[in-house]
This record gives structure tokens, C-alpha cells and sequence, in this order.
């Protein structure tokens, strides 16, 4: 090879491999960019408690924040005590986070904030600012409940003063800096915003007879919403009813996808413990959210078995997600859509959110369509709903399902099962499609699961028999010997002749879908049956002297199968 075509192929291969390498710089550089659109929040699986990371990015160059720190104990139903005093601290050493752009702690209670003196202690852990309530915070407080003898005291527990000790070693060095956040700011943590909501102020009234000194600070709840993109997430803390209607009352919109339920599913106010006309749940908090995703951060077997039962059925509208059996649970957001993995479980929802056949919607799917060939319109149900066979059809019935998610969702797959009647379905297994074909002899229910990245949404179709064969075995029988059945095609034979009267019963076998009605004609010699009206009944006695007639019954079945017989003609002499 000539010295000039050699130096020709180096140069070609030189610039080959430059070209490769700013090609897949590039490449990795659009995957960094991706990566930093993703933004995630984790429910820590705390205990009963509340602790939960945001993240912005992934990698070297993901951002972080942290919202409450969860507790130092819980106790469990048989009063043994749960240590989760390293929970969050662990957390984010296992997921090498070294810095906190921010942490917000909602309120002065241990379930919320004594994780936070092992992460404050860390000097591997950077924290540039915390937000929380201003630390001489106080209380009205009144032993009696007499409103003559209100006292402020001074909320000064041995965990806070614990976690500000903490708080001050950090912020006298200049390392970190305290702030009491005002309603209506709004910080960021890369291109996702949180807003602070409240509260906007201590005017407060009593909520509680029992342990109304501790149950006030949960008025307290610094809230707050974030937004990446067109997803949204709403912090509460332990926010009760009166904390969200004052900033209802200032005009802040609470709708959001994704709600951290307060106070880990309990009550604001329970029936016993009423003070005045104060209500006793969330429920008007769930209402202005609409969040079609719920999270509980509980406890696995906490002793107040939260969430409470009233909790759970103000929240039918919504998937929702315990960390008491999902352990931690990461709702993540491109900014367009959101999806759910959970520590436990297979990422399913620990509630499944009702199907709306109001709205033909649930928490994951804006829509569900259902068609049939059939003559019945098959309306979805919701899974819950009393199991119905009132539907019949006569020939084979090939049922179809469609749906839209919701915007912030996507549709992975879609699966059904037919259920036969007296069947549980949850011994049937679903499987993979959109249609079914449903076919003669068949009597059940149709169930389609909608399956997205947030959850899965279940319907149930009325239950319906498919019954495409006439009624057989079909016999006109007469009191007295003689009468024979025909089909209606058969030739008209007169040879029949009675004293007085005679009584005729019909009788056949229905099939799958069972009987429906009988009718019956009489029809004199001569005559054409088809200018008779039917008539209904099991049976008729014949008593007109000196005619010659014939009688025709037709045999419908509930499908709406029909099979005709006659018999031989027939006379009464007297």
C-alpha cells in the first residue's frame, strides 16, 4: 500500500472516531437532560409518622429536598415500640444524598420532626435552609374548656427543643439558615415550584376536648403544593379542617394529583370529642383536592389503626396508597405524566379508587368505553356493585372495552375475565385483550381491568346469559287421550271428537336462559292462524260444542327463543 493512501485511511479513521465520540456525547448529554426532567417525591415508609424526599434529576446531578423527617418511635396495637429514629437519615445515605436544598418542617411534632436530630447531626449532610414555624410558637390552651379561662402556653416538648437545639448548632455556624415561610411564597428545587399555603395565621378554635394542647399544633401545618410541569402534589402535614378553610378563604387552589393525606388518615374530630358544630373528618379537604392519588403515611400496624374507616370512604374517589402495607412509596412526574412504585405490593394501590358510572371515570381513566353486538347495552358497574343476570341474548355476543386514561396517565395493558355465575371471580384469572367472545350456554359476568402506570381500574358488566337454542321438548297434552303434537308445518288433521270439554296443558324444556312465557290460539277448520291473537297461559279447557278446531302454543324462552306446536284437530259433541 502506497505511503499516501495510508495516511488517506488514518485520517478517515481519525475523523470516524471524533465524530463517534461527539456523537455520543451528545447522546449522554440528551440522557442527562431527560433524566433532570424527572421528578420524584418518596413517601419514606416512616412509621407512624411523616417523611418524604423530593428529588429533582437522578445521578450526579440530582437536586434534593425533604418534607418532615418522621418520628424517633411508633407504637404497635400490642403496645410494643418500633425504633424509627434512623429511618430517614438511612434513606438518604442509601441514596447518597449529601445535600438538602431545603427541608420543610410542617409542625413541632415528634411523629414529624425527631428524625430530623440524626440528620442534623451529620456533617455529611449539607442543609442550606429550613423552613418551619416560628420557634417560640405557642398555644391557647384551657383545662376545662371554659372559653372565660384561655391561656397561651409555650409549645416546648422534649423532642422540639431537641430538634432546635440541633437547628441552632447549624445555623450559628452560618451553615444553614431558619425561616418562617409566609403564605403565598413560592421556593423551587430545579424546575419544579412549591408553594406555601399556610397557615396563614394562629387564630385558631378549639377542635377537641381530649388532648386539646397537642391536637392544636396540627393547626399549625405549614402546607404547601408542588408543581412540576402539569402535575401537582399537595403537602398537608397534619392539617385540620379550619387550617384549610382559612386558605380556602384566602383563594388558593388546593386541587392537586396527588395528595399527602393529613394526619396519617385520622380524624380531625371524633363524634365523642365534639366541641360546638365542628365537623369530623377531612372530607371537605378531599373535596377541594379531588386528587385522583392518595397517600397515607401510617404505620404498619399503628396502635390508632389509622386510617380510620370514615377516612377511607371519604376517599372512594381516589387510588389510595398506605405505606403500612406499600412500605416506601415514589409517585415520579416527567411533567406530564405520573406513575407509582411501591416498595410492597407490585405498586398496586392498597385502595383501589371506585369506578364513577356517573362520570364513566375513575382516579386512572378519564373514560371506559364497553360495545356488544348483542340486543343489551351493557353498562359498567363498579366492582363493588350487587352481582345482576337480567340480561338475556339469543345469538353468540362478542363484548369490546376501550378506555382514555387520565392526562397525567398512560394505559399499559387491558385484561378481562369471564366469571360464570356462583363463581368467585378472585379465583378466575384475567387475561390479555379487548374483546371476548361469549358464547351459547354461557351465564356470568364480564370483568375488564384497565391497567396504567398509576394503578388499575376495574369494571364489572352486568351478568347476562347467552342462550341461541329454542325451546325443546315441546308437548301439548290433553286430559283426555287422543291429542297429539305437530309442528306447524305439519298437515291439519280433524280426527278427534270429545264429550263435554277438554283440557289442554303445555309444557317444554328452556334451556340455559329458562322460560319466559307460553301462548296459546285456538283455531277453527278452515280458518288461518295467523288472524288469531295470542293469548297467555299454561294451559286452556275447551268447551265449545259442535266446531271443529285446532290449537297452536308457543313455547319463548327468556333469550327470546320461540318454538310453535299445534295439535290435531278436535270436536265437542255436547
Amino acid at each position: 500500500m502506497k505511503a499516501g493512501m495510508k495516511k488517506c485511511i488514518s485520517y478517515l479513521l481519525t475523523a470516524v472516531f471524533v465524530i463517534s465520540a461527539v456523537l455520543s456525547a451528545g447522546g449522554l448529554q440528551k440522557k442527562q437532560v431527560r433524566a433532570a426532567e424527572k421528578f420524584q417525591i418518596h413517601f419514606i415508609d416512616v412509621g407512624a409518622g411523616d417523611a418524604a424526599l423530593l428529588q429533582y434529576g437522578d445521578g450526579d446531578s440530582a437536586r434534593y429536598a425533604l418534607i418532615d423527617a418522621g418520628p424517633d418511635y411508633y407504637t404497635r396495637t400490642n403496645g410494643s415500640k418500633v425504633d424509627t429514629s434512623e429511618r430517614v437519615h438511612k434513606y438518604l445515605t442509601d441514596h447518597k444524598v449529601t445535600k438538602l436544598e431545603f427541608v420543610l418542617l410542617t409542625h413541632p411534632h415528634r411523629d414529624h420532626i425527631a428524625g430530623m436530630i440524626n440528620i442534623l447531626e451529620d456533617e455529611n449532610i449539607k442543609i442550606d435552609k429550613i423552613y418551619g414555624n416560628n420557634f417560640d410558637l405557642s398555644y391557647s390552651s384551657s383545662g376545662n374548656q371554659d372559653p372565660d379561662d384561655i391561656e397561651d402556653t409555650e409549645f416546648s416538648s422534649e423532642v422540639y427543643e431537641a430538634v432546635k437545639a440541633a437547628i441552632n448548632v447549624r445555623t450559628d455556624t452560618g451553615e444553614t439558615v431558619y425561616e418562617v415561610p409566609a403564605a403565598g411564597d413560592s421556593i423551587r428545587l430545579g424546575n419544579a415550584k412549591i408553594t406555601f399555603y399556610g397557615p396563614l395565621n394562629m387564630d385558631f378554635t378549639y377542635g377537641r376536648k381530649v388532648d386539646l394542647n397537642i391536637r392544636q399544633e396540627n393547626k399549625y401545618s405549614i402546607v404547601c403544593k408542588v408543581e412540576y410541569g402539569k402535575n401537582s402534589f399537595l403537602m398537608t402535614g397534619d392539617a385540620q379542617k379550619e387550617t384549610i378553610q382559612q386558605i380556602v378563604s384566602k383563594g388558593y387552589d388546593l386541587s392537586a394529583q396527588v395528595l399527602k393525606v393529613p394526619h396519617h388518615g385520622m380524624q380531625d374530630v371524633v363524634e365523642s370529642n365534639k366541641v360546638g358544630d365542628w365537623t369530623s373528618d377531612h372530607k371537605y379537604l378531599f373535596d377541594k383536592v379531588n386528587a385522583p392519588i392518595s397517600v397515607v403515611s401510617n404505620g404498619y400496624d399503628n396502635k390508632n389503626k389509622s386510617p380510620k374507616a370514615k377516612t377511607l370512604r371519604d376517599l372512594e374517589k381516589s387510588d389510595v396508597y398506605l405505606t403500612s402495607n406499600r412500605g416506601t412509596i415514589i409517585v415520579s412526574s416527567d411533567g406530564t405524566n405520573l406513575s407509582v412504585k411501591t416498595e410492597k405490593g407490585n405498586s398496586a394501590p392498597s385502595y383501589a379508587g371506585d369506578y364513577n358510572p356517573a362520570k364513566k371515570a375513575s382516579p386512572t381513566m378519564k373514560s371506559v368505553s364497553v360495545s356488544s353486538n348483542g340486543k343489551n347495552k351493557l353498562v359498567p358497574t363498579t366492582y363493588s356493585a350487587a352481582n345482576s343476570y337480567k340480561l338475556y341474548e339469543k345469538k353468540n355476543v362478542t363484548v369490546k372495552f376501550s378506555g382514555t386514561p387520565q392526562p397525567f396517565t398512560k394505559v399499559k395493558s387491558v385484561q378481562y375475565k369471564f366469571v360464570k355465575k356462583g363463581v368467585d371471580n378472585r379465583t378466575v384469572p384475567y387475561r390479555s385483550g379487548s374483546s371476548v367472545a361469549v358464547k351459547n350456554g354461557s351465564v356470568g359476568r364480564i370483568y375488564v381491568k384497565y391497567n396504567t402506570w398509576l394503578g388499575s381500574t376495574v369494571i364489572k358488566l352486568p351478568g347476562f346469559t347467552v342462550d341461541t337454542s329454542a325451546p325443546s321438548s315441546a308437548k301439548i297434552k290433553g286430559s283426555k287421550s287422543g291429542i297429539k303434537t305437530y309442528k306447524t308445518s305439519a298437515k291439519n288433521r280433524y280426527n278427534k271428537k270429545y264429550k263435554k270439554s277438554i283440557k289442554l296443558t303445555f309444557s317444554a324444556s328452556y334451556g340455559t336462559s329458562g322460560k319466559s312465557k307460553v301462548q296459546y290460539k285456538i283455531v277453527p277448520k278452515g280458518k288461518k292462524n295467523t288472524k288469531y291473537k295470542w293469548k297467555t297461559g299454561n294451559s286452556v279447557t275447551y268447551k265449545k260444542k259442535k266446531k271443529w278446531v285446532r290449537v297452536y302454543v308457543k313455547f319463548t324462552d327468556k333469550s327470546g327463543n320461540t318454538t310453535t306446536r299445534k295439535t290435531n284437530g278436535f270436536y265437542i259433541k255436547k
